[in-house]
């Protein structure tokens, strides 16, 4: 495994993070229906933890929505008895029961900290290393979230804080009241739409984690041809496969096939094409099991894509309709 700065932090991330919101499993929802991420097992989620670390692997991200925090709560089991070993990242809704219209800057520094206090929690820690907003607050609500960020980092409950978006004008927005030490971006090869963003990361420093680097599995190349409707409609993925772009999309990958050689998988050619970009410190890739742990990890090791494969490639990205994951 090799490792880079998360910019400003100066912290040295695994090129390979892992992204948690797979092992969140289904969940059961106010209907009583269980819905989410299937085919996801918990003692093999903690195995998968266990063996990222054998290989390495260093951060890991989830979030308290994830799977209604048990996420946090696997992240948490895994990691006992092995925390320093770890970055760990996890993110807030910060809107979550905060009113779009009516300012109320007391309820949004309640529910960051009450937050922030309820995943430290689940993950039974003493402090975040890494704390993300899930989503753009509210303009009003924006000084209030960013003097909380920073209160909870001066309280030692939080190391280094950011958020999870791809809208620049909404980041530059934020560091009008503080810092962003991180962003998490979305990215893949077939949606780069992030390319001047990742740059402007760099020139300013900001660490960046990248998430949907497989493009919510349809860059596995398990859901093409036959496989194209093999999710259980309780997956959370599965409307959105069920999408007549989607759909149209996915007949087209097979196109990508060539990117598969003997020395490595679509995955692995996929996130080396994430990881070969200047902006991007880590690459957090989902998995569920230990073998698509090592097959993720294993592509900080092969070597770049070469021009005429991107050559090739980047022109049939540009033709596959995606559901818009980013």
């Amino acid at each position: 495994m090799n490792y880079r700065t998360l910019g400003m932090t100066g912290l040295k991330v695994s090129e390979i993070g892992l992204g948690a919101f797979p092992i969140s499993g289904l969940w059961q929802r106010s209907d009583g229906s269980r819905f989410g991420w299937t085919g996801t097992d918990d003692a093999e989620s903690i195995a998968l933890i266990h063996r990222a670390e054998e290989l390495g692997v260093n951060l890991i991200d989830t979030a308290e929505g994830y799977g209604d925090g048990h996420s946090e709560v696997m992240t948490g089991r895994a990691l006992q008895g092995r925390r320093e070993r770890w970055i760990v990242a996890t993110k807030v809704q910060p809107n979550q029961g905060i009113d779009r219209e009516k300012p109320g800057e007391a309820a949004v520094r309640r529910r960051i900290t009450d937050a922030c206090e309820q995943s430290l929690r689940r993950l039974q820690m003493e402090a975040i290393d890494l704390y993300q907003l899930h989503a753009i607050p509210y303009v009003w609500a924006m000084p209030a979230v960013m003097e909380t960020l920073a209160d909870l980092r001066a309280a030692g409950k939080i190391r280094w804080y950011g958020i999870s978006t791809n809208n620049r004008a909404a980041i530059e927005r934020l560091r009008t009241f503080g810092p962003i030490h991180i962003l998490q971006i979305g990215y893949n090869l077939l949606e780069r739409s992030a390319d001047d963003l990742l740059h402007w990361a760099k020139a300013e420093n900001i660490g960046t984690l990248i998430r949907v680097p497989l493009a919510k599995g349809m860059l596995t190349g398990k859901y093409s041809g036959a496989n194209a409707q093999s999710l259980a409609e309780n997956d959370l993925r599965y409307a959105r496969f069920q999408r007549a772009e989607t759909v149209a999309g996915l007949a087209r990958l097979p196109e990508l096939d060539f990117l598969a050689t003997p020395e490595r998988s679509l995955v692995q050619a996929s996130l080396r094409f994430v990881l070969d970009h200047p902006g991007v410190s880590c690459v957090i890739a989902g998995a569920k099991n230990r073998r698509q742990m090592e097959e993720n990890a294993a592509a900080a090791e092969i070597p770049p894509l070469s021009s005429a494969e991107l050559a090739r490639a980047l022109p049939i990205a540009d033709t596959i309709t995606t559901p818009g994951w980013i």
